[in-house]
């Protein structure tokens, strides 16, 4: 900002332009993805006096002008109530960022549908998207956006052959779980978390798939899994507590991830339940609260630095094509499941299996 007749006033092109003594049109080339069209040490100064002065681009003049931005578009819901997505988010900005591009970051479907309608951006990166998304993914139902630009998916839950993809192996990670579980003497399994199926009914089918898959193998019939709905950690002590009234056989749970995991430990207690002598607990995405919980959470893994460096290689190698590509057979990587044993499970007690 920069202090006019005592008022602030925003820095503009024209007043690098003018301390530099090179034309606004130089200027715009060199801070707008346009810099070889001037020499590298014009570049470099425009770029250090605009960080200097504290210019910021009016994102909405530029693409009032049909520019494409320099910008990506993140699309992530609910990040406040999970550790492991805030981390994900995080990581993504902080990676979009040392690849030289800003980023918007959008945290409900309409908000993200109006950065699609309002600018020309690079690229899209959706993160762990709800169902609804597929639906109308860029709101051209319901705004009638026309969004052509590259698309990524990060931790997407459900199964789907449009877009680019990076997600971890659902159903091989639900399928590693349940065998812990199952090795360990366990035959009746409890699944804690997500929506109730009649609000997504798609987003547990891969998950169902793995444990389903592991009780096959052991002998067991798909009746030993029962599934409740949570939909965040301040409902897993009731949840729980619904889960063991409807079906009181459960030894074992499965929990969406980690915060749900920890809450549900809490309810077990008050329910006079130990963990795991009573009750095994399986977490999902290891937070960094897991290894400090007692007991200690056995959980999932995800490599997430891994899974955000691959997905945005992918989006970047799309955006430094420029064009695109019709009919093209999306790209879809699946990361392996890593299950890290701590001490919330153990096999169940002799008066459970006999029970």
């Amino acid at each position: 900002m920069r202090i006019v007749d005592g008022k602030a006033r925003s820095v503009t092109l024209k007043d690098i332009a003018d301390r530099l003594g090179v034309s606004a049109m130089t200027v715009s080339r060199a801070l707008s993805g346009k810099a070889h069209l001037v020499s590298p040490e014009t570049a470099r100064l425009c770029r250090e006096t605009a960080q200097e002065m504290g210019y910021t681009p009016n994102l909405m003049a530029r693409s009032l002008r049909g520019e494409q931005l320099n910008t990506v578009v993140m699309f992530a819901e609910y990040i406040s109530s999970h550790h492991y997505l805030a981390e994900l988010v995080d990581v993504v900005a902080r990676s979009i960022e040392k690849r030289k591009y800003g980023v918007i970051s959008c945290q409900s479907m309409q908000s993200f549908h109006q950065a699609l309608r309002n600018f020309r951006l690079a690229g899209a990166v959706v993160i762990a998207p709800p169902e609804e998304f597929y639906a109308d993914p860029f709101g051209e139902q319901q705004y009638g956006v026309h969004y052509h630009a590259p698309v990524v998916l990060i931790h997407s839950a459900v199964e789907q052959s449009v877009f680019n993809e990076v997600s971890p192996d659902i159903v091989s990670f639900n399928y590693h779980a349940a065998c812990h579980l199952l090795e360990l003497g366990h035959k009746h399994l409890g699944y804690l978390g997500g929506p109730r199926a009649e609000d997504e009914p798609r987003w547990f089918e891969l998950r169902r798939r793995g444990i389903e898959r592991a009780l096959a193998e052991f002998g067991l019939l798909p009746t030993s899994l029962r599934q409740q709905s949570c939909p965040d950690a301040s409902m897993g002590p009731a949840a729980l507590q619904q889960l063991l009234t409807r079906w009181p056989e459960t030894t074992a749970i499965l929990c969406i991830n980690d915060e749900i995991a920890i809450s549900a430990i809490t309810g077990a207690q008050e329910m006079r339940l130990s963990v795991p002598r009573d009750l095994s607990v399986v977490g999902s995405n290891d937070i960094r609260l897991a290894t400090f919980f007692r007991p200690a959470l056995t959980t999932l893994g995800i490599d997430i630095r891994g899974m955000v460096e691959t997905a945005l290689d992918l989006l970047f190698d799309e955006i430094s094509e420029r064009r695109e590509v019709p009919g093209r057979e999306p790209i879809k990587i699946k990361l392996p499941a890593n299950l890290i044993v701590r001490s919330s499970t153990a096999p169940p007690s002799p008066l459970s299996v006999s029970a």
